[in-house]
């Protein structure tokens, strides 16, 4: 069990799993090209320290209230990332159940992200 999160809630991500499609780095990088959008569910402070390029911070908590302000168009493409792979399983069915039809999940999230993550440089440095 993940120190970070309980057993109910890895249950969850586990069955989410069966129902959502998951993509590997390689696939999102391919995607992302292509003009995919990547949302990142983890909370600002976790997103602050480290993200992949481009992404777009959106907590897990508030997902279903500002993506549809985020993406009008059901049918564009959306990889959620986190940071091991459990919140954006979640957040991957839960934009399903919101009729999004391409979305897809980082599988294992960021740990296993081979590229530098961009991370903001204070001002006044």
């Amino acid at each position: 069990m993940s120190l970070l999160h309980g057993s109910n809630f890895l249950q969850r991500a586990e069955a989410a799993r069966s129902q959502i499609r998951e993509v590997d780095a390689n696939v999102l990088k391919s995607l992302m090209a292509d003009g995919a959008t990547v949302i990142d569910v983890r909370e600002p402070e976790e997103f602050e320290a480290g993200h992949i390029p481009g992404a777009i911070n959106v907590r897990a908590s508030i997902l279903s209230q500002q993506v549809p302000k985020i993406l009008k168009d059901r049918s564009h493409p959306v990889v959620v990332v986190c940071a091991g792979g459990n919140r954006s399983a979640l957040a991957v069915l839960e934009l399903q159940g919101l009729a999004y039809t391409t979305v897809a999940s980082l599988q294992t999230g960021l740990r296993d992200w081979p590229d530098p993550l961009v991370r903001p440089v204070s001002a006044g440095c």
